[in-house]
């Protein structure tokens, strides 16, 4: 017998355990030998032993039941976590179709085949618009973040019928990247810029054509907690404490988005006020649109400015409902 012919053994065995065996089913010794004879294997219990023997001391977890006399091999997670993750990635806007059904087929593949098929159907809730480069993106980014060094890449928005629209006529960003992070199911890179003497979030499903430099920049100094801190869904903004008396309804809403970050300084049976420190953005005043109704900004002074004066835009753009229509006669 080859050495190889050893080696090749030790893989196949671990294959078969891996797609055919789970806790709920085991196989037998005699079963591990006839799945290998079938694969052109000729062994024995020893060798069969041997081979279970050679993956258990190189950290596969491979178990014994001697109540059914034999082996499983214990997956590295489990149906219910491979659900979960796989649930993210099928749900994140960051990634695009054929990302996403990548992704799920390598979490599913870490479970046996009657596991795999007890899975449930993952339905999308989102709909995929991003493009195939955003792990290969975040693959480079990670590798330059380290070694400080500077990025290129074209950045686009979407027409309306989905082509990109390149930014700064398709020149090249040149930037040097500090973190990549997370918001919303999207991906953001934040970015040293040379022009703006500032950090800035960019969507990393947004970046084209990136190439990492081979020159090396001057590290600048940054704490990513306290650009977070600075910042709301992304958008960077003042900080500032905003006090708002709230319906009892938001409680949940309220810890939902801002965590512990929220200081409750009274509460009745209806309502309760709450100051948040946050940064005063756009994404922020469209979350406190969303429940107009269920919510009364008391503090800062500038936030109510702006609150009104969309309240006066939307009064005059939609005041008696003789507005235009597009499509209509």
């Amino acid at each position: 017998m080859k050495p190889g012919d050893t080696v090749a053994r030790v893989l196949v065995l671990y294959n078969i355990l891996k797609t055919q065996t789970d806790r709920d089913h085991i196989m037998t010794t005699p079963q591990l030998a006839d799945e290998l004879e079938a694969q052109g294997f000729s062994c024995d219990r020893r060798t069969i032993y041997d081979a279970i023997r050679a993956l258990q001391d190189n950290g596969y977890d491979i178990r014994y039941t001697r109540h059914g006399q034999g082996y499983w091999l214990e997956p590295e997670m489990s149906a219910a976590e491979v659900l979960f993750l796989a649930d993210a990635v099928q749900n994140s806007p960051a990634l695009s179709l054929k990302e996403s059904r990548k992704l799920i087929a390598k979490l599913t593949s870490t479970l046996s085949e009657y596991e795999q098929d007890a899975l449930p159907i993952i339905p999308a809730a989102v709909t995929k618009t991003s493009s195939d480069e955003v792990l290969h993106n975040i693959e480079l980014l990670l590798k330059a973040i380290p070694q400080s060094h500077p990025v290129n890449f074209r950045y686009f928005d979407l027409n309306p019928d989905r082509s990109r629209r390149y930014r700064k006529n398709r020149q090249r960003y040149h930037l040097v990247p500090y973190a990549v992070v997370s918001n919303s199911g999207r991906f953001y890179c934040v970015c040293w810029s040379e022009g703006h003497e500032d950090f800035a979030a960019y969507r990393i499903d947004k970046m084209d054509c990136l190439e990492v430099c081979e020159e090396t920049a001057d590290p600048k100094p940054f704490d990513l907690a306290s650009w977070l801190r600075s910042s709301f869904n992304m958008y960077k903004g003042d900080p500032d404490t905003v006090t708002c008396d709230f319906d009892i309804s938001l409680i949940n809403p309220l810890y939902d988005q801002f965590g512990s970050n929220i200081i409750i300084s009274s509460v009745s049976t209806d309502s309760f006020r709450a100051s948040i420190w946050t940064a005063v953005t756009p994404t922020l005043i469209s979350w406190l649109l969303q429940f107009y109704d269920r919510l009364t900004v008391i503090s800062p002074p500038a936030l109510i400015s702006s609150l009104n004066t969309i309240a006066d835009t939307l009064h005059a753009k939609y005041a008696g409902g003789n507005h235009d229509t597009a499509g209509t006669d």
